[in-house]
This record gives C-alpha cells, structure tokens and sequence, in this order.
C-alpha cells in the first residue's frame, strides 16, 4: 500500500532532514530526482536529490509499505555495502542520520540518504556492456567472501513483494491458459504488450520445463544476492573510457542461489548491447572466461543462469500482467518491465551462452 499524502512531499522530506540529519540538511536545495532528464525505475519509493553539506545526496522515502524490510535490515545493508566497498566495487554508502542510524523510521515510514552519483544508465554498446560484466563479477565474488555470520542474519529477515520462485509452475499455467487467451483479444497497447510478454514466457516453457532440477533460488548455491541487477541499477561514465561508477539499489538484498546475480549480469549486458548480436557473442564470452578464472563460474554453470532468472522472473511478469488484465492497474512502468524481464532475449542469451560454452 503507497501512503498517502504529507509523506514524500517536500514539506515532509525537509521535516525529515532536519529532524534526524541535522537543520542544514533541512535547509538544502531539494528536487524530484531524475538519471538523464528521466524519472528512476521505480514503483516503491520516492527519490529526491539533496544539495547536502558536502555535496549532493540522494535521500529515498520508502513510500510503498508492503515493500518495507523488517527493523535489522539496515544495518545489514550497510554493513554489506561497507564491506563490498572495501572490495573495490562501486558502491554509495548510506549517510548515517545525526545519532548514527543508516536509515530513519518517521511517520512509520523508512527513509535513508545516500551520495549522489553523476553517472548515467547504460546508452548501449560493447564498452559498457563489458563494463557491466566487469562490475557485476567483481560484486559477485566480494558478496562471496561475507561472514557466514552476515548469511545466516540476512536468511531470517523477510523480503516482501519476493513471489517465491517455487510458483512459477503455477504462474506459468495460468498464463498460458487463462492471461494469454484473455490478452490476445483485446486489442488497445496494454493488452498487446501483455499478449507479447505472455507469448514470450510460453515460448520458454519447454526450457524450464525440460531441466531435470527445477531452477529455483531458493536451492543450490545459498549466498547473499543483490537480486535485482538490472540495467538501471549501473551507473556508467559519460566520458572517456566506459565504467560503472555506481552499482545501486540493494534494498532486494537476501539469500539464494548467487547464480541469481551472474544470471542478472549476463543478461543486462546482453541488453546493454542492443542490437548488435556479435558484440553480445564476444561479451558474453569474456563474461565465461573472466567468470571460470576467477572461481565465480563452474563448466556447466552457463546453462543454469538462464532458466534460473526466467523462474525467478516469471510469476513477476504474471503479477504484472494481472495487474493490467485483471485488476485495471495501468502503470506506466510495467511497459519498462516487461522489456527488462524480457523471457525472448533471455532465451537469445541462453542460446549464445551455451554456444560459447562449447566454443
């Protein structure tokens, strides 16, 4: 449930500020925030830029209650974030609030300051998308080196709006028999996008039907994943040589399989290459070789990441498409959702993983 006004209203956000950063926060410059003249993909918080003491920062209002972790959250998540730093990966650190809190509850509502990053979302290419392959191993193998104790903390803390992975098969079914057949006759650009998307998931259900073990996070390898890598969530350079400046967004953060995460990577670069298949060949291929150098991925590795992120994405999809089909929620970003979770590039980049595999 998204709350309802003063909160995430200007008026409140200065409140906040002052109260738990101190009055010259309250006194800063403040503005919706925006990557490269567009809003943020997001559905569950407002985003707002602080012209700050220091410089800019980035202060988020979770404003959609269902999405809240419970109280321990952000302590982990900071701690997390501190030790991915110490790594070498390009994380923003929480900016504690006056008494050393990394996030504040007012009004029952969570809310954390961060810095700002000037950097821009991914506009395309080879360079970047080997950027990102760059990034997202090197997040994979410092998440891969947390305490045991910081796993096993993780592990008991909930993570709402995460549709369990064991669904699928039944979100699967009701898309093919009942969304599918509901979209294909309406004929306005929310039941086509809907129809094209459902299609799309039918086309990879021989895949994930066909394994002889189910994909599924919550099995394997449990370690602690970001979870939700998406194209978004890269900051990249907007000069000189292409580099992720920030990785963002680790309020998805819990334990499953950490293929999760090298199944993310490999896709989002996928994506970030557009257009241009022999460039996705050639970066997923170095994705492979970096990824088996450096102990992140095993021989046979290559064929589970795609049907993992499939499963782990389909019933998000299904849930999306009730909300246009079923329910009448026709939110400008589920278009921007549908092209992320896309199930007919994933089954492109599942073909040319293990193509380079065998190569």
């Amino acid at each position: 449930m998204t709350v309802a006004a003063p909160a995430g209203t200007v008026e409140w956000v200065r409140h906040v500020l002052a109260t738990h950063w101190g009055d010259a926060w309250g006194a800063a410059g403040l503005s919706p925030l925006t990557v490269g003249g567009a809003a943020p993909l997001t559905h569950t918080a407002g985003l707002w830029r602080v012209a700050g003491p220091g410089g800019d920062h980035v202060l988020k209002v979770q404003l959609n209650t269902e999405a809240a972790r419970p109280g321990n959250f952000p302590a982990l998540k900071a701690r997390i974030l501190a030790h991915c730093s110490r790594r070498g990966v390009p994380v923003l650190p929480v900016v504690p609030a006056a008494d050393g809190r990394p996030a504040v509850r007012h009004d029952g509502i969570l809310v954390e300051v961060s810095p700002h990053c000037p950097g821009a979302r991914a506009s395309g290419g080879r360079e970047q998308a080997d950027a990102i392959v760059s990034a997202g191993l090197a997040l994979r193998a410092a998440l891969d080196t947390l305490p045991a104790e910081v796993t096993g903390k993780l592990a008991t803390v909930h993570l709402p709006l995460m549709v369990e992975e064991e669904r699928w098969p039944a979100a699967l079914q009701d898309a093919e028999r009942r969304l599918l057949p509901r979209a294909e006759r309406g004929a306005d650009r929310w039941h086509r996008a809907a129809a094209r998307v459902l299609r799309e998931l039918a086309a990879s259900a021989p895949l994930l039907r066909s394994l002889s073990r189910p994909p599924s996070a919550a099995a394997g390898r449990p370690s602690v994943v970001h979870g939700d890598l998406h194209v978004h969530h890269f900051l990249l350079s907007g000069r000189g040589a292409a580099r992720v400046l920030a990785v963002l967004d680790f309020d998805n953060l819990h334990v499953a399989d950490r293929l999760l995460d090298l199944a993310w990577t490999a896709d989002t670069a996928v994506l970030a290459c557009g257009a241009d298949t022999a460039a996705a060949r050639d970066v997923l291929a170095r994705f492979l070789r970096t990824g088996r150098s450096r102990g992140l991925l095993k021989p046979g590795d290559e064929v589970l990441l795609m049907p993992l992120l499939m499963a782990h994405s389909l019933p998000v999809i299904v849930d999306i498409a009730k909300d246009i089909l079923d329910r009448g929620v026709l939110a400008p970003q589920w278009l921007a959702y549908f092209e992320l979770l896309s199930p007919a590039r994933r089954l492109c980049v599942h073909r040319l993983l293990s193509a380079a595999a065998a190569g």
